[in-house]
């Protein structure tokens, strides 16, 4: 756990942020037995009254006191409409690399602030560590779950203050536990949304179909790399880089083509062969490093992830910040797979997360 119980003192407050589900549920049952007094807080993002019976009941289940704090409003403007926006620039954005240090790490240690508490905690699959005197967020034990590309953006100083009693246990323990040790049997089996919160059950492209204006979502052209036209699609914001679904090609043939980038000036959707979708170069902008010295000299053995699972790039990588405030990536041994600007890259060394940014551009040998 980050910030291990031994190096503090018996019975010391910490809010733990509580969603109702199983996992910060979890998070309360092993903070007290370590010797924690545990207060939960629940952050309403969707104005929901089945999330708040749901806290409020694992609440009283667990008998921790519940604060309830509406943000919605503060969601909408700084999440969603962030994520309409970057899909009708033709981005990919990762809501969740948003909301984390904007909206959940961020409101938590506010409201541990106003309740006189130093201690935060949540339900993440993601370690907290030191290293010459820096905090960092670090891998989980279950690789399956690791979290911690989403927490990239938050500050150090709520790192800092972090307590993480999930990151070295897998899912199967934590489900386990609850069910053998602490007898929350139907907690432990509770089935766990894998989509994004807002969706509610709806499908991505669906909801972009509802939220997105109707004028960036008028069918246009397939193109292949040469710019001839060989198919239509439905609209450029519901597609991104490695999608091979969605679209109609006039030749059949072409079947194993996958969308490469986007054109939004122009409403074209630009295809190609998995070849194609590799890049050893990116521009990221908004980066940041909690060590920069540490960041900038081990360039050569960071690891790039540009997605929290799937195909990421082995090795390291040159790095070049320019008087313009970016970041010029350069991989020097693999190359990374279906890139979008929107996605935030995270750099690891070993397993703490040293930096990040969002990727501003690809450039195009």
């Amino acid at each position: 756990m980050g910030n291990s119980p031994e190096n503090t003192p018996y019975g010391a407050d910490v809010l733990v942020a509580l969603s109702g589900g199983l996992d910060s549920a979890a998070a309360v049952l092993f903070l007290r037995e370590a010797g924690y007094r545990p207060r939960a807080v629940f952050f309403d993002l969707l104005n929901s009254e089945s999330a708040r019976r749901q806290a409020a009941d694992t609440a009283e289940r667990l008998d921790v006191g519940l604060t309830v704090i509406p943000c919605a409003d503060r969601f909408r403007a700084e999440i969603l409409t962030s994520f309409l926006a970057d899909h009708t620039a033709g981005r990919t954005p990762s809501p969740c690399a948003r909301c984390n240090p904007r909206i959940k790490w961020q409101l938590l240690a506010e409201t541990a602030d106003r309740m006189g508490i130093h201690h935060l905690a949540t339900g993440h699959y993601v370690r907290s560590v030191e290293h010459h005197g820096h905090h960092y967020f670090s891998r989980g034990a279950d690789p399956a779950k690791d979290q911690s590309y989403y927490l990239w953006d938050v500050p150090e100083g709520i790192a800092r203050r972090a307590l993480l009693p999930l990151g070295n246990l897998t899912k199967t323990e934590v489900r386990q536990q609850l069910k053998d040790k602490y007898r929350f049997t139907e907690l432990a089996a509770r089935r766990e949304s894998m989509s994004l919160c807002f969706l509610e059950g709806r499908r991505y492209v669906d909801f972009l179909k509802r939220h997105l204006p109707p004028e960036v979502l008028q069918p246009g052209e397939v193109v292949d790399e040469a710019g001839h036209v060989i198919g239509r699609h439905e609209g450029y914001p519901l597609y991104t880089a490695g999608q091979k679904r969605g679209f109609t090609l006039f030749d059949p043939q072409a079947a194993a083509l996958a969308v490469v980038a986007v054109d939004p000036a122009r409403n074209r959707v630009i295809v190609g062969p998995d070849t194609a979708l590799y890049s050893r170069r990116m521009i990221l902008c908004s980066w940041h490093a909690v060590d920069t010295s540490e960041f900038l000299g081990s360039a050569d053995r960071l690891q790039i992830v540009v997605r929290g699972i799937g195909r990421n790039p082995r090795g390291g990588c040159r790095l070049t910040p320019t008087q313009e405030g970016l970041l010029e990536v350069t991989l020097t041994e693999d190359a990374a797979w279906a890139l979008m600007p929107g996605q935030p890259v995270v750099f690891y060394l070993e397993d703490r997360v040293v930096g990040g940014g969002m990727l501003e551009r690809i450039p195009r040998d």
